[in-house]
């Protein structure tokens, strides 16, 4: 039975209101826990301003573009300091992600390094062009070979750890839609070793009842999940309608109990719980005017850390990332602050 939470209801967050957490101390750089396996390439970057970067990975031919945002502060001695990956939406670009959220401002808030990662963009079964990031369902929607995005995640990590001064114990990564898919399905698999908590909007969810497919490579490096959603995404009810656990136009329930006897809700939700390694019964839940949470938080596979799932669905919040002028939350400094909690 999951416990309802008796706490006072939140009133709308301003964006970048929050206070600032506990940052790691400054004015030494610990370089002892970083590693640099693979390539890395030149870069650029200018203090306070957004830098666009190209190079070709070693993983395929094609350019690959990220853009990079350091605080106007940064200085090496007073590193090292967080990093914070964006990663955009399908047909979406990093200047895109850049514009649609605060993470530039965040990092001038909370003194981080903000990436925006761009995926290259491929011929669709359905006709027309768009860029995806190299998914299991990516791969259904082209009509050609996928690239090797974790190569080049991988690379662009080498790259900026050798230009600027970085902790490699809290480097961090947000996606939205296509994007939040890849950081839940692929990068935190596979990259595990670079990223120490994630974030995501806007995904379906684990397809799999499989969830042992999606641990992590080395089954032991579980990393926390912060996932948000709304309950009117288009896209999650389009899943759901197919399901046939929703009318057509019918939002997404957000009381617990509905959402737990919604299957096309429910199911990936504990799929992914256990995918983390965690209890697919949930330790806690809460309802509040301003959203509904759900909460994985006790360890059936052994790991480093401590680890959770957290799970939020949003009223009248569509098919967007909650960041910016979307929505009345920002979700911004809601996410970097769970995320600073962990490290790797």
């Amino acid at each position: 039975m999951i416990t309802i939470l008796a706490l006072v209801a939140c009133s709308a967050m301003q964006p970048l209101t929050v206070q600032t957490p506990q940052l790691p101390a400054r004015g030494i750089q610990v370089f002892g826990n970083c590693s640099f396996t693979g390539a890395t390439h030149s870069m650029t970057f200018t203090p306070g301003m957004s830098t666009t970067n190209t190079f070709t990975s070693t993983a395929d031919p094609e350019l690959r573009k990220f853009i990079i945002y350091v605080p106007t502060n940064y200085q090496p001695q007073n590193g090292p300091y967080p990093v914070v990956y964006m990663l955009h939406g399908s047909s979406q670009t990093a200047q895109i992600a850049k514009n649609n959220t605060t993470w530039n401002q965040g990092a001038e808030v909370f003194d981080f390094i903000a990436v925006y990662p761009e995926a290259l963009s491929y011929p669709l079964v359905s006709g027309g062009m768009a860029t995806k990031w190299h998914t299991l369902g990516a791969e259904l929607q082209v009509t050609t070979t996928m690239a090797d995005d974790v190569t080049y995640l991988r690379e662009l990590h080498n790259t900026i750890g050798n230009h600027l001064s970085i902790d490699c114990d809290r480097i961090y990564a947000s996606g939205f839609s296509n994007g939040g898919a890849f950081v839940k399905t692929e990068l935190r698999i596979h990259l595990f070793d670079i990223f120490a908590a994630t974030t995501s909007a806007g995904g379906i969810g684990l397809l799999s009842t499989m969830p042992s497919d999606f641990y992590p490579s080395d089954v032991f490096s579980f990393r926390p999940h912060f996932e948000v959603v709304g309950n009117m995404d288009g896209n999650k009810q389009a899943y759901c309608v197919n399901a046939n656990n929703l009318a057509p136009g019918q939002s997404l329930p957000r009381q617990i109990a509905n959402i737990m006897g919604t299957p096309c809700m429910w199911d990936p939700l504990t799929s992914f719980a256990e995918a983390l390694g965690l209890d697919p019964v949930p330790s806690s839940g809460l309802e509040q005017p301003g959203f509904t949470q759900i909460r994985w938080a006790l360890p059936t596979l052994p790991g480093p850390g401590r680890r959770e799932y957290r799970w939020h669905i949003l009223p009248n919040l569509v098919h967007e990332y909650p960041s910016g002028t979307n929505y009345p939350i920002d979700y911004v400094p809601i996410y970097y602050q769970w995320m600073m909690q962990y490290t790797r």
